[in-house]
């Protein structure tokens, strides 16, 4: 039933059979660690997608282009179209490489919100770097990209916390964030992967600027640590996003392990649906038919 689809998976990919056959051998490496479903590896149609949407009461997922470097395994443009071709369950995230030249990027973000309706903008330092060190999101790289999203009035994501793939994680500690936000309070910054190991600094970071929240994607519940329950349950019930990174982890299984956590249902709301609303600005409306 239509009224029963309540969750926004705030970090998804559909990954087409073309496009599976783009992925890095390291970042397969990591799929086979996570033990993903088989359409990781092999890909799947956007029906299909929809299918397993519909399956487990998923009302919509924010599609993510997926790049490494250049390289896309999923283009911006491909989001987009995917988007018009279910718009009521789909909302697109772009991705820029921010070692462009700092004009190429700005317009580049610009045409993605603009021209192809992106609700944000997803960045991964430790690509940026030179594999043996990443970019921390402090670096002035950045910035066209923190200018463009305030002016556009779009959020930034960035992925915090250890990496899958054989890089570089200090330029995923939390605490970088910190300088961010205070540069660009009017910018809205979403912290994505928890954050782990340093999940603690995460959470007073989004306890500490009313413009920086916490996405959950590619963290099962179940592993959640304590005090990061703790944090959804209380004084964090307003900062944290939940995701899953589609289809590395799959819908059913990720709300499944929320159930032993016993939130109320008001906090269980805003975890799965309302605040990725109000970040990401969907118009939600009534659920999806």
């Amino acid at each position: 039933m239509a009224s029963d689809r309540l969750a926004i998976d705030a970090w998804a990919t559909l990954i087409t059979p073309e496009g599976a056959t783009r992925w890095p051998e390291d970042y397969l490496r990591i799929f086979r660690k996570y033990k993903s479903p088989r359409i990781q590896f092999e890909g799947q149609t956007i029906a299909e997608m929809v299918a397993d949407m519909d399956a487990s009461n998923i009302d919509r997922c924010i599609l993510s282009a997926f790049y490494h470097k250049d390289l896309a395994v999923i283009s911006n443009d491909e989001v987009a179209e995917f988007v018009r071709q279910y718009p009521d369950r789909f909302v697109g995230a772009g991705t820029v490489n921010v070692m462009r030249k700092p004009m190429d990027v700005a317009r580049e973000i610009e045409r993605q919100v603009n021209d192809l309706g992106m609700c944000a903008i997803r960045l991964e330092p430790y690509m940026y770097g030179d594999g043996t060190q990443g970019l921390a999101p402090t670096d002035k790289h950045y910035w066209p990209v923190y200018v463009k999203c305030v002016e556009l009035g779009v959020p930034v994501c960035i992925q915090v916390g250890h990496t899958g793939p054989t890089l570089p994680s200090e330029c995923g500690r939390p605490i970088y964030l910190d300088e961010v936000a205070l540069a660009f309070p009017e910018l809205k910054i979403v912290g994505c992967h928890l954050g782990q190991p340093w999940h603690d600094e995460m959470m007073i970071l989004a306890w500490k600027h009313d413009n920086i929240f916490i996405e959950t994607s590619a963290r099962l519940p179940k592993h959640w640590p304590p005090s990061f329950v703790e944090f959804v349950q209380g004084r964090g019930q307003d900062k944290v996003i939940w995701a899953i990174d589609y289809p590395l982890l799959p819908f059913a299984r990720t709300l499944d392990e929320l159930e032993p956590l016993g939130l109320p249902d008001g906090i269980y709301r805003k975890l799965v649906r309302d605040n990725a609303a109000s970040v990401f600005n969907i118009d939600l409306g009534s659920p999806s038919a």
